[in-house]
């Protein structure tokens, strides 16, 4: 028997099971494997290439495929390796991707030569600046005919999101439709998490102090657009994610004059006053404060470039880390 046909391991082990169950009269019941509950989206999600789109976009033709998904990565990317965890390792993502796109990991600091389809080779570094990408991850979605028909920038919140982004371009949607309208209408953002609302500030230095944790306040207001941008397209996704449970405590406060609140010291105040005492007056805002108040990293205000948003606030919690350090923390308080 070829090295080709020869059953696997466990296949010849039931088989031997089987025939002795029979010799002794036993009923035989061979047991039906699980499933793999997730799988490495390296070896079952992305494509084995060579890097070369044209050729990747002449067999996505020849297979009846819609196109290409670039998935623009790099190494230390919180959010890339949460879509890793959480979305590109399950089965079912993987298969339903597999059968209507190429999927293909660029690295955006790697030296890897990619060839796009104008023909042109670069290193993937090089390639992702020819394709105008300056953050990660960005995802591209590439007809047959090589033209870009969709880029997604921000977080995908989840499964059900991510495969509905690959039913809008494999159905065409993106033709006549926007993605925000597509979304909506289809239900395929999920219920973003609550952001746990902040307002007994004493609590939350004991809950701090007890994890060893920083404290990510968002600042907000009622009615403020940008501050429903922030909490659902950065704030319910990395606590959806789980993966910054261990970094940072998540809180948001609403700047408002009447609300009730308790200081860090446990005394009575206002969200509005709390908010002052940080010179904060425009939402949103976010702002990282060791577990007894003190201001760690400069604020971030407004939400101008969301491209961007995530990774200047994984700055500003790297920045908050290094100086709640014993040594540093020694010195400033």
């Amino acid at each position: 028997m070829s090295s080709r046909t020869r059953p696997p391991p466990q296949t010849v082990s039931h088989l031997a099971l089987a025939l002795l169950a029979l010799c002794l009269g036993f009923p035989v019941q061979l047991a039906a494997e699980d499933p793999p509950a997730t799988r490495d989206p390296r070896a079952y999600f992305f494509a084995q290439t060579f890097g070369d789109l044209p050729e990747e976009l002449e067999e996505a033709r020849e297979s009846g495929k819609f196109g290409l998904m670039l998935f623009f990565e790099q190494e230390g990317c919180p959010y890339c390796e949460r879509m890793m965890k959480t979305i590109l390792n399950q089965p079912g993502v993987q298969d339903w991707y597999r059968e209507r796109f190429v999927s293909i990991a660029v690295d955006i600091n790697g030296d890897i030569e990619l060839r796009d389809v104008d023909g042109i080779s670069l290193p993937s570094k090089v390639f992702a600046e020819h394709r105008r990408v300056k953050t990660t991850p960005t995802i591209s979605f590439i007809d047959l005919t090589g033209a870009e028909v969709y880029r997604r920038v921000t977080m995908v919140s989840g499964v059900d999101e991510f495969l509905r982004m690959g039913e809008y371009v494999a159905g065409g949607h993106y033709t006549d439709t926007a993605w925000k309208d597509y979304a909506a209408r289809a239900g395929a953002e999920r219920p973003p998490a609550p952001v746990p609302l902040a307002h007994d500030f004493s609590e939350l230095r004991a809950t701090a102090e007890a994890g060893g944790l920083n404290l990510l306040l968002a600042v907000t207001r009622e009615g403020c657009p940008y501050c429903a941008q922030l909490r659902r397209e950065i704030l319910a996704p990395m606590i959806l994610g789980g993966e910054y449970s261990g970094r940072v405590l998540i809180r948001e406060m609403m700047m408002e004059p009447d609300t009730p609140a308790v200081d860090f010291a446990g005394h009575d105040t206002t969200t509005s006053a709390m908010a002052a005492r940080y010179d904060l007056s425009i939402t949103p805002t976010v702002i990282l404060l060791s577990p007894a108040g003190r201001l760690l990293a400069p604020p971030i205000v407004g939400i101008n470039n969301s491209e961007m948003y995530g990774h200047y606030l994984d700055q500003a919690i790297a920045t908050a880390a290094s100086a709640a350090s014993p040594e540093t923390q020694a010195a400033q308080e």
